[in-house]
This record gives structure tokens, sequence and C-alpha cells, in this order.
């Protein structure tokens, strides 16, 4: 089975005026203050309570207008979300159409990067060191306050981590739905699916957050379907400490 474009997928965001770039350093857990024109970067905003509302790829246009590109099905929760902290900067936000990219990215090809998305299912599930983005470059531990700043620092300082995104192969050719809850074979919750899609037919793979204790798993149970599990190899390191 041939894995299709989703750019459809994607949804984008525009910040302009004045004080975007200063609205969003306290509000999103990357250092804005390294996007240019030349340089991309990942962030997520995160509730008060360290949990992720969405990810994002930032990059800014010639006008120095902030696009904020994160999956389509969460872009109105993440329109609300910023505009609620934003009355008191000079900045618009609002909803536009695509970007053309030369080369578009599968959901099976961002999975396989070990790149998680955070969607209208599973917004306020995850802290962001659960869906690793310690390890990808999301989060600055040097930047100063954002909103959710305390919990994010305090679980990498303390090592207070007992769940990790990993990368799964199932036998299977329904796609199970993110958030969904994954089950050990005693029936007890181990994790949850973060991401999920077609590798080849009856084969998908799916990024899922486990319990330490339980990463190791070979048996699973997702919305009362049993799969057989075999781990696959994420393209970086999970940090083990501070």
């Amino acid at each position: 089975m041939t894995e299709q474009s989703n750019s459809s997928t994607r949804g984008y965001i525009e910040l302009s005026g004045p004080d975007s770039r200063k609205f969003l350093q306290g509000q999103v857990t990357c250092d804005m203050t390294t996007l240019s024109q030349d340089q991309v970067i990942y962030g997520a905003q995160c509730t008060p309570k360290g949990r992720i509302i969405f990810l994002f790829k930032a990059s800014c246009d010639e006008q120095d207008n902030i696009i904020l590109e994160t999956h389509s099905s969460i872009v109105e929760t993440a329109i609300a979300s910023l505009k609620k902290y934003a009355v008191f900067f000079k900045t618009e936000i609002k909803q536009i159409d695509g970007h053309s990219e030369a080369l578009e990215i599968t959901d099976l090809q961002r999975l396989r990067n070990g790149s998680a998305d955070v969607t209208a299912d599973t917004t306020d599930m995850f802290i962001p060191q659960m869906l690793n983005l310690d390890a990808q470059g999301y989060i600055s531990f040097k930047k100063g306050c954002y909103t959710g700043q305390e919990i994010v620092a305090r679980a990498h300082y303390r090592g207070a981590v007992k769940r990790r995104m990993h990368h799964l192969q199932l036998t299977a050719s329904t796609l199970p739905t993110p958030g969904a809850e994954i089950l050990n074979p005693a029936g007890k919750t181990i994790g949850n699916i973060v991401s999920a899609a077609v590798a080849e037919e009856q084969t998908i793979e799916v990024l899922a957050v486990l319990a330490d204790k339980s990463s190791d798993s070979t048996e699973i149970t997702v919305a009362g379907q049993s799969y057989h599990v075999s781990h696959l190899p994420l393209p970086y390191d999970i940090p083990s400490g501070p």
C-alpha cells in the first residue's frame, strides 16, 4: 500500500503585529528569539498544568509575520487558547490557507521521524517530555518563564518522567484512535495511542506513550482489539535525566 501525502492534516495560524514574538515568548516552550526567515523552530503551547494544547512548527515571512503549522483538527482550539492570553499584546491571530512545500511530509514519515501530532482528541493529555519533545529541540530550558514552564522544568530537573513515547508496529489494518487507552494482557492501562499510520497492507505503525515499566510490552489491547507488538527504533535518544 502506498502512503499518500497528508497535507490536508496540516493547519496554519498567522500572528501579525509588533508584539507577536514577545507574546509567544511568554506562551510557548521554544525560544522565539531564535526564529528567523532562514530558521524554523518547533514548540508547544501548554496549559498552566504543563499539558500540551498544541504542537507547531514556526516560520516567519518577509513582513516578520509568524506562521504556526499544526494539526488541522486543533487549529480552532489553538487560536482560542492563544487569544485568551493575547489581550494585552499588539498581535492579530487568525487561521490562514496552507503553505505549499516542495516536499510534503506524510503522516507515516512524520511518525517515523518520532514526531507526534497533538490533535483534538489528544489535546491536554500529555506533558512535553511524554512526547519526547526534550529530545527533539522543542523545549528551551534557558529562555525563562512561559505558561506551564514550572511543570516542564520540574519534570526535567527532577527526572520525574515515568511515561515516554515509543514507536511500535502492529499487525492490523484499522488505525486506532489517537488518545485511546492501551491495556496490558491483565487489563491494566499502561499508556495511550498518540499517532497512527498505515505502513503497508495489514501493518500499521503507531507512536504510543507507555509507562516505563511496561515499555517492553509485546502484547497490548486497544479498544477491545488485541495486538502483537514489535518495537521499532526512534531516530533519537530518549533522555534519561537532566
